[in-house]
């Protein structure tokens, strides 16, 4: 896939939402200007988008944000485009009304709103000129993503990650069992296919390999569990054998698609997943297994991988209550630790 060039689907469709969000954000009509930042107009790692910046200038003020187009003419990655459309537009929203419901809004900082606040997300190739488009929030803090891939991830920056998938998955358990017609849109849309097992064989592949250097040591290592671990990982995505403890997931956890935060000294207070075109109806399990495999060494899950699961557990539970529901219930965490188990035999941790 490296080698493979294809063109971004940029037309009018592009062009015209972006004015028309630049109407709703306040700015005059006809008075204002749209540039395109070219060096951020890349193909990214997952291949599945090109992101932008759009930049909006006009009534002495200007207006940043992040665009994702799909390839044209590659109709695996197209697929994967609408996933993540429907993620934002469809299941997010869900979640975003549901913690609305339960009085957790985004201020409070109780909730789960640790992804980009997005403006649109829009994908219909059935026009007579294709329109597909995610607009997201741009944040001079997050300029720099906030994570150097070839550094070893610390325990302080892995409990703002735990913390959040906590939170995340306790969403999925309280809606399955208290809006379950609505849920089911979210199961369906998220079910895996056999151009999501691919993009995760390479995904996962990709990543291993950005972090060679990081674990020059452990490569052997890696080499021998790698197969078995992504095998293991696949069984996750069935939720024949996953259920009843599925969820909606990330479904590629790891460093390259979280964004940090922190404060002016230096110290993290947020984390923001993106590319969510992975996400899926799976077992919970599949998103910490990736992460802590590829973003963790082996002493790294051996020192920190029991503090940390009680760490993701905790959040999950006190989240869970929150939202009316009862983790002692639908996900113990002595059913965690056993889920965990064979991933933990297999990384040696």
């Amino acid at each position: 896939m490296a080698d493979r060039k294809i063109t971004p689907m940029f037309n009018d469709y592009v062009y015209e939402a972006i004015r028309r969000i630049a109407v709703e954000q306040g700015f005059t009509p006809d008075l204002f200007s749209v540039d395109f930042d070219e060096e951020t107009r890349l193909e990214c790692d997952g291949y599945v988008s090109f992101v932008f910046k759009a930049i909006i200038n006009g009534d002495d003020r200007e207006f940043t944000l992040w665009c994702k187009v799909p390839p044209n003419g590659d109709e695996r990655s197209l697929e994967l485009f609408k996933r993540e459309c429907f993620f934002y537009r469809e299941t997010l929203h869900g979640f975003y009304e549901f913690q609305a419901e339960k009085g957790l809004s985004e201020e409070s900082g109780d909730g789960f709103y640790a992804t980009p606040k997005c403006y649109l997300a829009h994908c219909n190739t059935d026009a007579p000129e294709p329109e597909a488009l995610i607009m997201l929030e741009y944040n001079e803090a997050f300029e720099k993503w906030d994570w150097d891939k070839l550094e070893p991830i610390n325990v302080e920056h892995t409990r703002l990650v735990m913390e959040q998938l906590g939170r995340l998955h306790a969403l999925s358990f309280a809606m399955k069992e208290q809006r379950p017609e609505l849920f089911e849109q979210y199961k369906r849309a998220g079910q895996p296919d056999s151009a999501l097992i691919t993009l995760m064989k390479e995904s996962f592949d990709r990543a291993l390999i950005t972090m060679r250097t990081r674990f020059e040591s452990e490569q052997e290592r890696i080499v021998a569990v790698k197969d078995a671990v992504f095998e293991s990982l696949k069984k996750c995505c069935d939720p024949a054998t996953a259920e009843p403890y599925c969820v909606v997931t990330h479904g590629d956890c790891w460093i390259n698609n979280l964004i940090y935060s922190h404060n002016e000294n230096n110290v993290a207070t947020g984390v923001i997943l993106t590319d969510w075109q992975s996400s899926r109806y799976a077992s919970p399990i599949l998103d910490l297994c990736y992460f802590f495999f590829i973003s963790a060494g082996e002493q790294f899950r051996r020192d920190n991988m029991d503090s940390l699961l009680h760490h993701y557990h905790g959040a999950l539970v006190d989240f869970l209550a929150k939202l009316g529901g009862d983790a002692a219930r639908q996900f113990p965490l002595t059913t965690l630790l056993r889920l965990m188990k064979p991933y933990r035999d297999l990384l040696g941790s």
